[in-house]
């Protein structure tokens, strides 16, 4: 299905704004910089009226919970987002089936969405394996340096008609360091889960 059919597909769920209701990107201000390997995750708080799907990191928590509370093991860190129409889609398949592989690597997986928890479960409905959360005003995004209103995505990502971060993976290891970094900014890259477990097995078998 091509990005364009998809966009239409999800029309009638969110009135998606063209690019002429934005202002002009400001060019001289900070444009995106994402984290890479290497460099450590910020902490940030997950609060519980933000979570979309709880499995196992989030299923019990009852008071929000912060990133270093869940990191007792290696955290797969995905963003998400529907605006990216079909790239969204396929990487939600990714991660669904690749999940257990990830589990099995010795790892967890949070999924971070632009949407809401009404948006989101209309564009991926049924049950998830895995966790997800609602980025509410971009905030966990903006932290890893993917979201910046002065660089905006749809400024130099065609078909993409929103205000939303561009596509990344973080494996993010318990003292909270980026061990691999998946981070496409024109949408034209390919996510390799195979690529991500190996990155899993290295970190654990070197912390071993």
């Amino acid at each position: 299905m091509s990005s364009l059919s998809t966009l239409y597909r999800y029309a009638d769920y969110l009135p998606t704004p063209t690019p002429e209701n934005f202002p002009s990107p400001i060019r001289t201000r900070e444009k995106i910089n994402p984290l890479s390997t290497g460099n450590y995750f910020p902490e940030f708080l997950l609060e519980e009226s933000r979570i979309i799907n709880s499995a196992a990191l989030l299923s019990h928590v009852d008071q929000g919970a912060s990133l270093h509370h869940i990191t007792a093991q290696p955290l797969v860190i995905a963003f998400y987002s529907w605006h990216w129409n079909g790239y969204g889609d396929r990487l939600i398949a990714q991660l669904r089936e690749s999940h257990a592989a990830i589990e099995a690597a010795g790892a967890r997986l949070l999924v971070v969405s632009s949407e809401d928890k009404k948006h989101f479960t209309t564009v991926n409905p049924g049950p998830l394996p895995f966790d997800v959360v609602h980025d509410a005003q971009h905030r966990i995004a903006r932290k890893a340096g993917i979201y910046r209103e002065s660089d905006p995505i749809w400024g130099f990502v065609s078909g993409v008609n929103a205000d939303v971060p561009v596509p990344a993976i973080y494996l993010v290891t318990p003292s909270l360091e980026i061990s691999y970094t998946f981070v496409d900014l024109y949408l034209q890259e390919s996510f390799s889960p195979e690529t991500l477990v190996a990155a899993i097995d290295k970190k654990l078998a070197i912390s071993a």
